[in-house]
């Protein structure tokens, strides 16, 4: 009888280990999915913040934040946009501050490589430095312009980062 509870008590115990590790795999992977949504839409917010400030005086390093916040499509647009981006802000001395509003995820995909957010951020446009908006009407009025942005970005997981791989505007 000794010889079965010695048995049946390592049994239990070999049980009861296997439960404690399959339970601590399981917190640690509930954790790393938690971190995974918020750093998702930590890197939303903070390509939206790129987006919000833009400034003819720091054009060149206002557009690297972007490409350097982005991959794949997102990142392709930037890049091929960058000079008409640059002539244009730097043409109508464009001036533009934000601030982010929210963001949140709407949902995780591609066995949590892929997230889904969704940005709201409000901005100020102003143009010229002596309050006129160049480009078409040169007499147009300087008044600052107000804008709200909704955005629904796509970001992807890139080896440890998250970058937005596709930004569009919603209404």
């Amino acid at each position: 009888m000794g010889r079965a509870l010695m048995v049946g008590l390592t049994v239990l115990v070999a049980g009861l280990a296997a439960a404690a590790l399959w339970l601590g795999a399981a917190r640690n992977a509930a954790r790393q999915d938690e971190r995974d949504r918020q750093a998702a839409v930590r890197a939303a917010a903070v390509h939206a913040e790129a987006l919000l400030a833009l400034d003819h005086r720091t054009v060149d390093q206002d557009v690297a934040r972007l490409v350097a916040t982005s991959t794949g499509q997102a990142r392709d647009g930037y890049m091929k946009g960058r000079d008409a981006m640059r002539q244009e802000a730097l043409q109508r001395e464009v001036s533009q501050t934000g601030v982010l509003r929210a963001a949140g995820l709407v949902a995780m995909s591609d066995g949590g490589r892929s997230a889904e957010v969704l940005v709201v951020g409000d901005a100020l446009i102003r143009w010229g430095a002596d309050g006129k908006k160049r480009g078409g009407d040169s007499n147009a009025p300087g008044e600052p312009e107000e804008r709200a942005y909704r955005w629904r970005m796509e970001v992807t997981k890139v080896g440890d980062r998250w970058l937005v791989s596709r930004a569009e505007l919603v209404q």
